[in-house]
């Protein structure tokens, strides 16, 4: 386990600081980023005055509405440099779409399926490839590339009856988390994280060590060309919280927590192997989910690298996503106790 660096606070701050926006919502009172470009351009869901959540995109202090595919439901789950947008949204018929949103031409596209009737696309990469999950005609759940074929492939699974893809970086690497086998509990001890590389998909347990412990569900949720970052649990019921993650070529991966009652989940990672996440010790008085920074072999709460007293929020909770520009998104309490988007710029900025 990792012990955070916040008990080191001139050190902290010598190393990296930060200026903080509240992205604000689109009438309603909350908002939730999840990715955010080399430009610093933001995206997530954010709150109608009617409740509805709605994909937004934003950038030099304005939320733009992004719309739905003939619903009152859509969510953005990724951006690339070219400001090109994916996510999920409902459909006239009451199904959930993968959808491709085109700033150049303001149009929101539905990716559809793979014979079934659901798809999430899950992120988006500078080549303009798409990656996510879609269910087949059986009910089944697939990773999927929608690639510059206007195509939707099947990714496959590692034996078993469903897979997701979650990330996928400029290099064309996929990851994701795929059944190893089928059955009555397809999900207990047979959850294992992959790398879907030249044409194949390939169990993570490749990485040795951490991914080998028996009854490891893994759940990788970030890549670049310097490493894979996620989740992963040796408790399959799921009584104990998760466990992060960051793998980098070449080395043991690095354990965040201990999947007691010390949790974490690291959810992206840039071009300079930077991470971030979130962790929390459930035996702290006041216990609370801290976003991290993890960076130079150090685990930093991002709330000691960012002067909160003149914002609007109390506390950062999560950090969802960080560009290979350096800024960083995710989800803080305000202090009307409600959830909002967050960018973090670094200072100086890009």
């Amino acid at each position: 386990m990792l012990a955070f660096a916040a008990l080191l606070p001139s050190a902290l701050h010598a190393a990296f600081s930060y200026t903080i926006t509240d992205l604000g919502t689109l009438g309603g009172t909350e908002s939730y980023a999840v990715a955010v470009n080399a430009s610093g351009q933001v995206v997530g869901k954010a709150m109608l005055p009617s409740g509805s959540y709605r994909a937004f995109a934003w950038w030099k202090g304005t939320m733009i509405d992004l719309g739905t595919l003939n619903s009152d439901y859509s969510a953005a789950t990724g951006i690339n440099d070219e400001a090109e947008v994916v996510g999920e949204s409902s459909t006239s018929t009451g199904a959930t779409h993968a959808f491709h949103f085109s700033f150049g031409t303001g149009v929101m596209t539905d990716l559809g399926t793979l014979g079934g009737n659901y798809s999430t696309a899950a992120a988006i990469n500078n080549n303009g490839l798409i990656v996510g999950t879609a269910a087949l005609s059986t009910g089944s759940d697939r990773a999927f590339v929608f690639s510059t074929d206007g195509l939707m492939h099947d990714l496959g699974t590692l034996g078993g009856d469903y897979s997701t893809a979650t990330a996928i970086d400029d290099n064309n690497v996929v990851v994701g988390w795929a059944a190893r086998s089928s059955g009555l509990f397809p999900d207990l001890y047979n959850q294992h994280g992959f790398v879907f590389i030249n044409g194949q998909m390939q169990d993570l347990s490749i990485f040795g060590g951490l991914f080998n412990l028996s009854g490891t569900s893994t759940n990788p949720l970030g890549v670049s060309d310097t490493g894979v970052v996620g989740e992963f649990s040796s408790d399959p019921l799921g009584d104990l919280g998760p466990c992060g993650f960051v793998g980098y070529p070449g080395q043991t991966p690095i354990r965040f927590g201990d999947g007691g009652y010390n949790i974490a989940s690291e959810e992206g990672i840039n071009a300079s192997g930077q991470v971030v996440g979130w962790y929390e010790s459930l035996l702290a008085v006041g216990s609370k989910k801290y976003a991290s920074l993890y960076s130079g072999g150090v685990l930093y709460d991002l709330n000691t690298l960012v002067d909160l007293s003149g914002s609007n929020f109390t506390q950062l909770s999560d950090a969802t996503a960080i560009s290979n520009t350096g800024y960083i998104v995710g989800t803080g309490t305000t202090k009307s106790g409600t959830p909002h988007a967050y960018l973090l710029t670094p200072i100086p900025a890009p």
